[in-house]
């Protein structure tokens, strides 16, 4: 059996801790604190999977405090914090984001829909590791072939990866990894036909930065506050969180090939998005030929056995006719008469079918150009 994730539950009321510790304790070894100053003591002792961080603390430092603090001990600088909060504005959500948390939750909350994502973050924190790893090295070789090149050789680089993109998920990696190569932290939020896809460095955004990225979309084209600058383009929004502040001319170089960048993506994304949709209506075109073929063959072979079936009767009316010459007594004169109206009649009959003959024809040949089209011999 696995050992249970350790979890560090840190609040200023004994009564909430207990009952998060109720809640939490049968998916995990939960470990609680009464204060941030508390929970900072405790760190190296306890080294929890995922920190559960009340945001109003007295007395003391408040949660947003002693996250940030926690994020200065490179041991647990990667640790999953969720923030727990009666406030819900968007300006305590950044707050949190800006701490270093990993999601916030208001309350009041459900316990499993709290285990669930304590869940996630410490399965997606232990993903994330493996892939920092590889994306450290990646950085050092994007950070080397930057200072050869210079920024507008990054530039030109990027767009062409953005370029070669075949989907959605691509195209937000490709951006991801070129806004690395001016040395920032970005997260890319594409909003196409087929869903919202937010996307960090080292994979799939945490719940706090997909919450960030949903307040933030509604904002103007570029809006910077702090070290954080965010552009927003009609598909795709990137938000970037170290602006390097104190070099003004680069930080201005930065804002216009990051626009640039977002906007070469976002007409991609239309494009992409263009494409799937012309693809999604030609495979709908294609099966509703294909059941078309089918209603058609069968229309096809009743109106043929339905002209056959109708000489058939003809014949056999004028068999029984030529039988009841002969109980009616009929003279030669009345059975030329009665011969002559339903030679008549017959010619009649099958002039009509002539017509609806060459329809027929030209529906079959219709049916089988179909088939030719949709690549198959339904019959």
């Amino acid at each position: 059996m696995s050992e249970k994730a350790k979890i560090l539950v840190v609040d200023d009321v004994e009564t909430v801790r207990r009952l998060l510790k109720m809640g939490l304790s049968r998916s995990f070894e939960v470990v609680d604190a009464a204060s941030g100053e508390e929970a900072l003591a405790m760190l190296g002792e306890v080294r929890p999977a995922a920190i559960l961080l009340d945001v109003e603390m007295q007395p003391g430092i408040d949660g947003f405090e002693t996250c940030r603090r926690i994020r200065l001990h490179d041991e647990f600088a990667r640790v999953p914090v969720v923030f727990v909060s009666a406030r819900e504005a968007i300006e305590d959500r950044l707050a949190g984001y800006e701490a270093g948390g990993e999601d916030y939750v208001v309350k009041p909350f459900s316990a499993p829909e709290l285990v669930a994502k304590l869940q996630r973050l410490i399965d997606s924190t232990a993903e994330r590791g493996r892939l920092n790893g590889l994306a450290r090295d990646a950085s050092c070789a994007a950070m080397a072939a930057m200072q050869s090149m210079g920024e507008m050789g990054a530039l030109l680089e990027v767009v062409k990866q953005l370029g070669t993109a075949s989907s959605v998920l691509e195209l937000a990696d490709a951006m991801v990894a070129g806004v690395a190569l001016y040395g920032l932290e970005a997260c890319v939020q594409l909003r196409v036909a087929t869903g919202v896809l937010t996307r960090c460095r080292g994979g799939a955004a945490s719940p706090l930065e997909v919450s960030v990225m949903d307040h933030l979309v509604g904002m103007g084209r570029l809006e910077q506050f702090k070290t954080r600058m965010v552009i927003n383009y009609p598909v795709v929004s990137l938000l970037v969180r170290d602006m390097p502040l104190k070099d003004e001319d680069r930080c201005g170089r930065l804002r216009d090939h990051l626009t640039m960048l977002v906007e070469t993506a976002d007409v991609h994304a239309r494009a992409l998005a263009a494409l799937a949709l012309a693809r999604q209506r030609d495979e709908e075109i294609v099966r509703l030929a294909v059941c078309m073929t089918g209603v058609l063959g069968e229309v096809d072979r009743a109106q043929r056995d339905n002209l056959v079936s109708s000489r058939i009767a003809l014949e056999n009316v004028r068999q029984r006719v030529d039988v009841a010459y002969v109980s009616m007594m009929l003279t030669t004169s009345q059975e030329n008469m009665l011969n002559r109206a339903l030679d008549e009649g017959v010619e009649e009959l099958l002039n009509s079918q002539a017509d609806i003959s060459d329809l027929q024809n030209r529906l079959s040949q219709m049916l089988t150009d179909l088939r030719r089209v949709v690549g198959g011999d339904a019959s």
